[in-house]
Formats: C-alpha cells, structure tokens, sequence
C-alpha cells in the first residue's frame, strides 16, 4: 500500500539516479529512501559571473529537471527560470523597471556541488541526457561530449545529427542498456514514419518489429533494464488495448487490464518487476503490478481527496524495492502535492 510521508505547496519532482532516488521541489532537494526523505539541502544556483565579470546572487530556481548521473558527486541537471534574458528587439519596460519587455526566462544547465550544498551554473553546456552508459551533453558550440571526460565515440546517431536540427534531440527517442538507439521517426526524407532501431555504432537502421496486429501509431515503448527486454503498449488494430514485453527475441503478450482502465505509462523495478500507471472513469492514478501468477495486481492508494491531472513520470522505482509517487490534489491556481511511498 501507498501510504503518504509528505507534503508541499509547491510541484515534487522525482529523479532516479544512480544509486539513488532524489525528490525536489524549487527551494530543496532530499535523497529518498526506506520510506523517508533524508539530508534535505536547498537548491540554490550559483549563477555564472556576467560579461562585466560581476557574479550575481544565488537563485531559487523555479523546477529542477533532466536531472541525471549519479549523486552525490556527478549530478547534473536544467535549472528552470534562474533570471531573464533579453531578446534581439528588447527594450525598458516602463510598467516595470528593470525588466526588458521581449524579456524571456532563462534556464542554465547547473552541476551539484557537494562542498557548497548548491547548484552551480555551467554556462559552457546548453543541454544534458542520460545515455546507456554515460551522460551526455551538448555545448553552447554545438559541439557533444560525455561529462565523465571519455574520448569513447560518441553515439553516431547523435553525432551525425540524422534525426534532429538545432539544439535538442527528439522527445521520442530511448537507448537501451546495449546502447541501440530506438526513435519514432514522424517525418523524414529518409525514412518511413514508424519506429526504428539503430543498433549501437551503426549509422543504418532496422525497423523495429513490433507485436503482431498492433496500431503502430498507438505505440508506447520503454527500454527496460537487462538484456534486450523492451515494454509496449497501445492499441491492436482491432481497437483492443495490450502490453508486450520483449525478450530473448520475442514478443510476450501480457494480460491486459480490465475494464475501461486506459494505460499511460510502464515503469521497471531493478529486480525486473513491472508497474503500470493506469486510469479509469472513476480514479485518475491507478497503479497496478505484474504479479508472480502473471495477473495484475492493484496496489492501494488512500487519497484524501480527489487527485487532479497525472503524470506516469510521478511514479519512480528505487534501487532497493522502493516505489515513490507524488500526486497533486490542487487545481490550477495551487498546487497541495503529496508524496507517497510503498514496497515494490
């Protein structure tokens, strides 16, 4: 059962690194373990010296995202609103002194510092991304590089740039522990609409096979951990809901849910275990998991009112066994967010 240890009028996000399960919310960050939180430290951003070589004041940034590496001692992250920046045709806003109308929020990529109990600007990358086996991140030349100083290649997908322009890669791409890159690729001159893997090293892909009958345009898909093993679900062209897990080369049907309960989201234990984020009309946060006989098996939540929206990233499976979840209760002027935790 999941049962409430915290509480926050501000949004809880939730990061599973290596070696640790981290909940932050704007003004603190705490390790999350055994049903408590521990070592609560505040997230202030030590902000980069400005062109006049002035260093401005420490930050509360608005959200801590992307987080990725391994606490304490390689961490990095996005720090989300840590000051504004001026555009192209800004000029002095006369409602309010001080700000630059065309003005828009900045966002710094920041590094924990164990000494200082901080966060602290580096204005040298301008994104980062959990990679198969490393961290991985791009400068504000353009340029990418692993952040644990490793001359290994980087992946040749990203380093051709044969799925993206610009300055981020797609929102449909995952790398498995292998290290092949598997993309949904909506619009390309090279390549059919479709999901594709590019085995790890190669510039050429595969298409991915998926279970049969599937609408592949429904598709959702998680790289799992160990081996090969992949997790889908979505829709059979019957208009049927599944989930499928792959391994050892082969697709598995899983059963599905009952009812009208609709699935947003799998989530993997260290252990194997897998979880399903799942909603009906009556419950929007239904968490259930695969039990041994291979049926789904629900996993209580008392809710003291009637959750709002739900987001499957809000569920984070620990190292050691732990679920953690955080669900908000408010509405669109408040946040009331709870975390909640239970054994896997």
């Amino acid at each position: 059962m999941f049962t409430a240890i915290a509480s926050s009028q501000q949004p809880i996000e939730l990061h599973r690194l290596e070696g640790a399960v981290l909940a932050v919310t704007g003004p603190h960050v705490a390790r999350a373990q055994g049903g408590r939180l521990h070592d609560p430290r505040r997230t202030e951003v030590v902000l980069a010296p400005r062109t006049d070589g002035v260093s401005p004041p420490p930050v509360v940034p608005r959200e801590i995202k992307d987080m990725a590496g391994r606490w304490p001692d390689r961490v990095w992250a996005l720090a989300m609103n840590v000051g504004w920046q001026a555009q192209a045709a800004a000029g002095p806003s006369p409602a309010m002194p001080g700000l630059f109308t065309g003005a828009s929020p900045r966002n710094a990529v920041v590094r924990w510092d164990e000494e200082r109990g901080q966060w602290v600007e580096q204005p040298d990358l301008a994104w980062i991304s959990t990679w198969a086996d490393g961290v991985l991140a791009m400068g504000v030349d353009g340029a990418l590089r692993w952040l644990d100083g490793s001359n290994r290649p980087i992946p040749p997908v990203l380093a051709e740039k044969l799925l993206w322009d610009g300055w981020n890669p797609p929102m449909m791409l995952s790398t498995t522990e292998s290290g092949d890159v598997i993309v949904y690729v909506t619009q390309s001159t090279r390549l059919e609409p479709g999901w594709w893997v590019f085995p790890r090293g190669e510039l050429t892909p595969e298409r991915l096979v998926l279970p049969p009958g599937v609408d592949e345009r429904s598709v959702g898909l998680l790289t799992g951990r160990g081996g090969d093993g992949l997790l889908a679900w979505g829709s059979l062209r019957s208009g049927e809901r599944f989930i499928a897990r792959h391994a050892q080369g082969r697709w598995q049907m899983l059963p599905p849910l009952w009812g009208d309960h609709e699935v947003q989201g799998l989530v993997t234990t260290p252990s194997g275990g897998i979880l399903v984020c799942s909603r009906d009309r009556a419950s929007p946060v239904c968490i259930y998991r695969l039990g041994r006989g291979g049926d789904w098996e629900l996993i209580p939540i008392q809710f003291h009112t009637k959750p709002g929206d739900f987001l499957p990233s809000s569920l984070v499976a620990g190292e050691e066994g732990d679920l953690w979840l955080t669900v908000d209760f408010g509405d669109r002027y408040r946040h009331e967010v709870v975390l909640y935790h239970a054994r896997g």
